[in-house]
């Protein structure tokens, strides 16, 4: 009986204990619901946050439009030296500029670039830059002769104008080739050798032998670095350089003169390429095509034809680092390029004074060196040559006197470029003497380098210059 009675009141514990246990976990399940509801909420919660926080990113902190200062204060003494024998630009005698010398001894200048970067997120980017070009005591006139493709890359007045303005969008990072696609406006000038004058370490893209222009134009860019050659990749540019419209006439946008194609549209094709970087050796190359060239319709004697077609190519290769055991060397940069301009008229059109197609040869080296007095100042200089007809797009300023890079003839250069306050106040002490055997390359293409005008040109040029 006793038996009996432990044995009930065992199974009585048993029972109690097994009600509570289901209580316990029945408790134990409703707080893990609770819980994951308040997990689910806040789950909630941050992603409405995350969403808050992209919105305020792109509207003001990570994606906001981001500005830099170039300003450049100049001085530039000037001389021109006219042949004794000097033509005018259709061949007859300058009777007025022959024998004679001219001497601007203060050309006073201030440059003023604002430029402006977004990226609202990974993979697409927005350049622009606003540029201010003057000489001092200018008339604030704008030149309406002057072309975009140069206008704020020459002093004359203060209007502010558009230097660059186009988005860039990469894509197929994953990609064994990665490409990238832009469209607008760009500065093509300081490209590949040039950089090296004005001290700036990165240049743009094109090779400045042939290019120096601003440019408006669509681009697309194949990345080689990872298929083929260290930093190799290729850019496809097509842009337009004269546009005829006559915005002024009863028919906007149409110019009647078409029809004749006396003024028709210039487009260009660009096809810059990095060959090989690995940071110390940098080939590059470039071949360029100019459709409808201006020129001269022999028919009634009018310049500025629709023409003909010109072709570009150059190759440039650039030395960092001439030695490793010497630290001069070390510091030392060697460079030099080759480049060919040929241009082709059409029938009944005359491109340089000739009806048959004619090719220029140019060639261009530097070597820069540590000033050894200065925490990075270096002395630079540089060797230009070019034959009759070299005539590459070099219509941007590379020196106030005119483009030593497209001299017909030799051109001599020399300057130190001087770090006052780190990256951020730097100066210039810059010569620059051109010789010309053939006409000065200042038009296009309906000049004849054979009517010879100056014997020389030289500048003596100091800038200091802010960036940040």
């Amino acid at each position: 009986m006793t038996k009996k009675i432990t044995l009930l009141s065992s199974l009585a514990s048993l029972a109690v204990l097994s009600t509570s246990l289901t209580a316990a976990e029945s408790d134990l399940q409703a707080q893990i619901d609770a819980l994951n509801a308040k997990i689910e909420k806040m789950e909630k919660v941050n992603s409405y946050q995350n969403k808050q926080i992209s919105k305020v990113n792109q509207q003001s902190a990570n994606d906001n439009i981001k500005w830099t200062i170039d300003y450049r204060a100049a001085y530039d003494n000037l001389n021109y030296k006219y042949l004794d024998d000097a033509k005018k630009g259709d061949g007859t005698d300058d009777t007025a500029n022959a024998g004679e010398t001219y001497t601007n001894p203060a050309l006073l200048t201030s440059r003023l670039w604002l430029g402006m970067a977004a990226s609202p997120f990974e993979g697409l980017t927005f350049r622009g830059q606003l540029a201010v070009y003057g000489y001092w005591g200018a008339e604030n006139t704008n030149e309406t002769s002057d072309k975009s493709w140069r206008g704020s890359s020459r002093p004359h007045d203060w209007t502010v104008r558009l230097r660059e303005g186009n988005f860039v969008y990469k894509f197929g990072n994953d990609w064994a080739v990665p490409m990238a696609a832009s469209v607008g406006r760009r500065p093509a000038s300081m490209g590949f050798l040039a950089n090296h004058r004005d001290g700036d370490a990165r240049p743009n893209s094109p090779l400045a032998h042939i290019t120096n222009m601003e440019v408006d134009a669509a681009m697309v860019m194949f990345d080689f670095a990872e298929a083929l050659l260290p930093g190799s990749y290729l850019k496809v540019v097509y842009g337009r350089a004269h546009d005829p419209v006559a915005v002024g006439s009863t028919t906007p946008y149409i110019d009647p003169e078409l029809a004749d194609s006396y003024d028709g549209p210039v487009d260009f094709l660009v096809l810059p390429m990095s060959i090989y970087n690995d940071g110390q050796s940098n080939l590059m190359a470039q071949y360029a095509m100019i459709f409808n060239s201006k020129g001269t319709r022999i028919s009634d004697g009018k310049i500025k034809s629709a023409a003909g077609t010109t072709h570009m190519g150059a190759l440039s290769y650039q030395l960092d680092g001439l030695n490793e055991d010497i630290d001069f060397l070390d510091s030392s940069t060697l460079f030099a390029s080759a480049a060919a301009t040929m241009t082709d008229p059409d029938s009944g059109y005359e491109m340089l004074g000739s009806t048959e197609s004619e090719t220029g040869y140019s060639f261009w080296a530097g070597f820069l060196f540590p000033d050894m007095m200065t925490d990075g100042g270096r002395f630079g200089v540089e060797y230009n040559w070019g034959s009759k007809y070299w005539t590459p797009m070099t219509w941007a300023e590379d020196t106030v006197i005119g483009s030593k890079i497209a001299t017909r003839g030799s051109a001599y250069e020399g300057y130190w470029n001087i770090p006052i306050e780190g990256k951020n106040l730097s100066a210039q002490l810059r010569y620059t003497y051109i010789d010309y055997d053939y006409r000065a390359n200042t038009t296009c293409y309906w000049d004849d380098p054979a009517d010879k005008n100056l014997d020389s040109a030289q500048d003596i040029r100091l800038y200091v210059r802010y960036q940040y």
